[in-house]
């Protein structure tokens, strides 16, 4: 169906989707409050030439998350504040569970600042009830799309991955009849809710090529009227680069937390935000992305100090349901409050950045020459330098070292004078800093040797 608003003449073409029982249905999105009208086309008699209209009004939701147009390199919702996106690993289209289950789960990230939710749609996620006839499980995604409304409500999106590899690779060929019906079906379904990002999948060399990739991007992006974020994960291309050249996001891998790896991910200029759709393993022990709930907590802050990298945090235990045939560690929709440990640092990520940083975060990019010392990879300000943040890594940090010790703030080639204060990221609070005068350099030791952040605001 095409819709136009009556005011802008705006025009939206959103794909149809059959629901099951002889029904077709379209998810629409309006973008402007006000009148719309809408036309639908088919190449069905029955489905074409129908026509009404809608009256759209305020829904006090963020709006579409993506890139920012104006400061290309971050996060950012249409309605609402630049984020560092941060998902949690739970299979929303697979697992069952109740809708008060899944709305208490909801509720719970919504405490605590979490926006995402992260997962596969793959033929081995039942996608489909049956790949030869070309039949989607119509339940299985009835109930997916019931889910993304109590999410959307609480300001809650999806970061989905078409397939995976091992068992998770398609059995179908590419561009086949199954691999496009799949692909077409899951944007008509969902394109209609705001955070919603399209991934190609893991480890996509093992059974596509990279013309394959161009295809699926540019497939997903002519259904796909609102821009959502599109992306690919190229690997093993270890230069942090997706090899889709019209994706509209960074795809990285990365299982670790080195801040070396999340500033080549975020990749300064490079006009697209990053986002790591591998994840960190909470309380996984010997195992290359496994960490402590203290190591998920810096690795958000690394995630901030990076520039804006979005990233998701996934269970130590394999979650593996009847008739799949590869599990992986999701947490438990009914068990997500008991399982992740560390929601309650994570949840201050984003309350900082609006309340310390605020509009000046959108141009706030990775600066370590304003810092010397154990902590030389940890500063980010914006080009005018009216803020400066700076991460103090404490003691135990599983993949970045860190001493609990002072760090040089270079503010020698800086002018004006700067109000300081100390952030603790256990805890939210703030307490004053000494104020500072550019022109210098300081050795600035934190309060205790634990981590710590450094807000400079210019006076």
């Amino acid at each position: 169906a095409t819709f136009v608003h009556r005011r802008s003449g705006k025009r939206l073409s959103v794909p149809g989707y059959y629901d099951g029982n002889h029904t077709w249905k379209i998810g629409f999105m309006p973008t402007e409050v006000g009148r719309w009208t809408y036309t639908t086309t088919s190449s069905n008699g029955d489905l074409a030439g129908h026509s009404g209209g809608i009256e759209a009004v305020a829904s006090g939701h963020p709006g579409l998350l993506a890139r920012d147009p104006a400061h290309p390199d971050k996060w950012r919702y249409a309605d609402g504040q630049h984020v560092v996106p941060i998902g949690v690993f739970v299979n929303a289209m697979l697992e069952d569970a109740s809708m008060a289950q899944f709305t208490a789960m909801a509720d719970f990230l919504r405490a605590h600042n979490l926006n995402l939710l992260n997962f596969r749609i793959s033929e081995n996620d039942k996608a489909f009830s049956n790949v030869g006839a070309k039949t989607m499980h119509l339940g299985r995604w009835r109930r997916l799309e019931q889910r993304l409304e109590v999410l959307t409500a609480r300001g809650i999106g999806v970061d989905i991955m078409l397939y995976t590899d091992d068992s998770g690779k398609p059995s179908f060929a590419p561009r086949s009849a199954q691999e496009r019906l799949l692909i077409r079906y899951a944007v008509a379904r969902l394109c209609g809710f705001p955070s919603v990002m399209f991934n190609s999948g893991i480890d996509i060399n093992e059974y596509r090529d990279r013309a394959w990739e161009e295809w699926y991007g540019r497939f997903v992006q002519s259904l796909d009227p609102y821009g959502h974020p599109v992306s690919s994960r190229g690997a093993p291309n270890r230069s942090g680069q997706p090899r889709m050249s019209t994706h509209t996001y960074k795809s990285t891998g990365d299982r670790n937390s080195r801040i070396s790896g999340m500033l080549a991910s975020y990749a300064q200029g490079d006009g697209v935000p990053a986002a790591n759709n591998d994840n960190f393993s909470e309380d996984l022990a010997n195992n290359i992305n496994g960490h402590t709930p203290a190591d998920i907590r810096r690795a958000a802050w690394k995630a901030v100090i990076a520039g804006g990298v979005a990233f998701h945090v996934r269970h130590n235990r394999i979650f593996r349901p009847a008739g799949i045939t590869e599990g992986d560690r999701y947490f438990h929709i009914a068990a997500v409050a008991h399982e992740l440990d560390s929601e309650q640092w994570l949840g201050l990520v984003n309350p900082f950045i609006r309340d310390h940083l605020g509009a000046t975060f959108a141009s706030m990019e990775p600066a370590p020459t304003l810092v010397a010392g154990a902590g030389g990879k940890f500063a980010l300000a914006d080009p005018a330098r009216r803020r400066i943040l700076y991460l103090l890594m404490g003691r135990g940090d599983s993949w970045d070292g860190g001493d609990g010790g002072p760090v040089v703030v270079k503010l020698r080639s800086v002018s004006g004078r700067y109000r300081t204060s100390w952030f603790d990221p256990r805890t939210g609070r703030v307490q004053a800093g000494p104020t500072l005068a550019g022109g210098n350099d300081y050795p600035l030791a934190p309060p205790s040797q634990h981590d710590w952040l450094l807000v400079l605001k210019r006076l």
